[in-house]
């Protein structure tokens, strides 16, 4: 599979898991805490400025990682995404105040923060997961990131 850019590069599947793979290790390497606002003074004003949530830049790049990777899934990948998904689920449900009712018949409803460093803890065995899965099919030299590429090299050699 060949993707074209507009300075008619060519971008293989292989090329787009790495760069996402790499921006991923990239996130990871800064400390992971909430959003906040940051005052900035500029002459006579002052500015709010929002600094994005890291623990949720983290989760949303292993999420689309995981859906941009899901056809490629072996049985195993699969089993353990489902598994995931439902501790993310759970976690959700608690975080909602819907979890399951413990013994004294309360539900327990967890904090924001709570909810994200659980969260991005099953997104961290997610990440994981998925590298088992890379190196079972050996992304660095695996077929699956270039099929259709013969199809599409005779294609563009037909313009």
């Amino acid at each position: 599979m060949v993707f074209m850019t507009g300075a008619k590069e060519k971008k293989t599947f292989r090329d787009i898991v790495l760069a996402h793979l790499s921006k991923i290790l990239e996130i990871s390497l800064d400390e992971f805490k909430g959003g906040y606002f940051q005052k900035e003074i500029k002459g006579n004003y002052t500015e709010e400025i929002y600094i994005p949530d890291s623990r949720k830049r983290m989760c949303q790049a292993i999420e689309f990682f995981s859906f941009l990777l899901q056809p490629h899934y072996d049985k195993d990948m699969r089993d353990k995404a489902e598994e995931i998904q439902r501790k993310i689920k759970e976690n959700l449900e608690d975080y909602n105040g819907k979890g399951k009712k413990k013994e004294e018949d309360e539900i327990k409803k967890i904090t924001r923060e709570e909810f994200m460093i659980i969260k991005l803890k099953h997104m961290k065995e997610l990440f994981e997961e998925i590298n088992h899965l890379l190196q079972r099919k050996n992304y660095l030299k695996e077929e699956i990131y270039q099929e259709g590429l013969e199809d599409m090299d005779d294609e563009d050699d037909e313009e």
